[in-house]
């Protein structure tokens, strides 16, 4: 079976490097991707060359990200398309980021290209039921076309590993891009809770984006001596923090998109076996049972977090017990290995079945 891989983020990424990896070592495979640094110099080059490059194929991929791209190839071809949705670029640009607003020129534009994008695909990957049925009553999707797919990661680079400890108190980890649906300002005020309270507990936060400056102004004005601001690294260099913090926080924001998915960092935690301490919601309660591999804050609220650490940490026998079940439950559900079981069985084998029959 010939599949070409296509996708207009970096290739690099681990979502899409999981996939071109997959792929290459099943199929007859090839690609149209670029290596450009922005959106503006990749798609230009990628929508050139994607009609040559469709040529004589049985089967195309569609990556993230690659909503407008799963239309474009429709233009040219009645063939399968395995599009990875991931993530709705309307809720996220409209709901979560604010760049624009739902009934706006740019936001009913994005809405169309989205709808579009899932009514033309014929398997669509996403990483949670919830999103399967947010995505289908949102669209009018029928929810035969989606295939849940546990979200992948760089297994090379995020592992357990034994390191000393980042500070010798109990530490707290944030990983992320300051997004609104992290809700790193319920961080910031957590931390200065228990400041308050002369609790020792340190709170690390790795990263940059929207609301850095924000949360740094904030920790600034509480006078925190218990929090520290790391920025962008690679995955190598964050696996040792990974690795030596006590807890790895998640998301602590509501709505829509808070309620429906589950984080990279989420399996990055589960990996390297360290607690990972989230905001409780039905993506991640259908995945993860709280006090046995994961732990839940029932509300987003600063105070109910604060408490929560301190619950954590002064219980190490049950962060023992989370630990080792996480680790159980990242080989059992989120693993890079169940991930292409799923999508064997459950997306290749059917288009195998399908091929075999047009060509009999």
């Amino acid at each position: 079976m010939k599949v070409l891989f296509t996708c207009s983020d970096k290739p690099t990424i681990s979502r899409n490097k999981f996939h071109r990896e997959t792929l290459r070592a099943r199929f007859d495979y090839s690609e149209c991707i670029s290596d450009g640094k922005s959106y503006l110099s990749r798609i230009p080059s990628i929508l050139l060359r994607l009609p040559f490059s469709m040529l004589g194929k049985d089967v195309y991929f569609v990556g993230y990200m690659g909503h407008f791209l799963v239309l474009y190839l429709r233009l040219f071809t009645k063939k399968p398309i395995v599009f990875d949705f991931y993530l709705s670029i309307f809720d996220m640009m409209c709901n979560d980021r604010k760049v624009y607003k739902p009934n706006s020129l740019l936001g009913r534009l994005t809405y169309w290209i989205e709808q579009k994008s899932l009514e033309k695909a014929d398997f669509i990957v996403v990483d949670t039921h919830k999103l399967i049925d947010t995505l289908a009553e949102e669209y009018s999707i029928p929810k035969e076309k989606f295939v849940r797919v546990p979200l992948t990661i760089n297994e090379e680079n995020v592992k357990p590993q034994k390191v000393e400890r980042y500070k010798p108190q109990f530490t707290v980890l944030y990983v992320g891009s300051y997004i609104p649906l992290h809700g790193t300002e319920v961080i910031i005020k957590a931390a200065k809770i228990l400041q308050e309270q002369g609790d020792d507990t340190f709170f690390l936060m790795i990263g940059k984006g929207p609301d850095l400056e924000k949360c740094q102004t904030l920790a600034a004005s509480y006078k925190l001596n218990n929090i520290e601001f790391k920025g962008f690294m690679s995955l190598e260099e964050l696996n040792y923090y990974y690795n030596a913090a006590d807890i790895n926080l998640g998301l602590f924001s509501v709505g829509e998109r808070a309620n429906s998915v589950v984080l990279n960092k989420t399996n990055d935690s589960f990996r390297v076996g360290k607690p990972h301490l989230t905001l409780k919601t039905d993506a991640m309660q259908e995945a993860f049972t709280d006090n046995e591999d994961i732990f839940f804050t029932e509300d987003n609220r600063p105070e109910t977090l604060a408490v929560r650490i301190l619950e954590i940490k002064r219980n190490p026998t049950l962060m023992k017990q989370v630990e080792e079940h996480a680790l159980a439950s990242y080989d059992k559900k989120l693993s890079n290995t169940k991930a292409k079981e799923i999508m064997d069985k459950n997306i290749f084998s059917m288009l195998f079945t399908s091929l075999r029959d047009k060509n009999d």
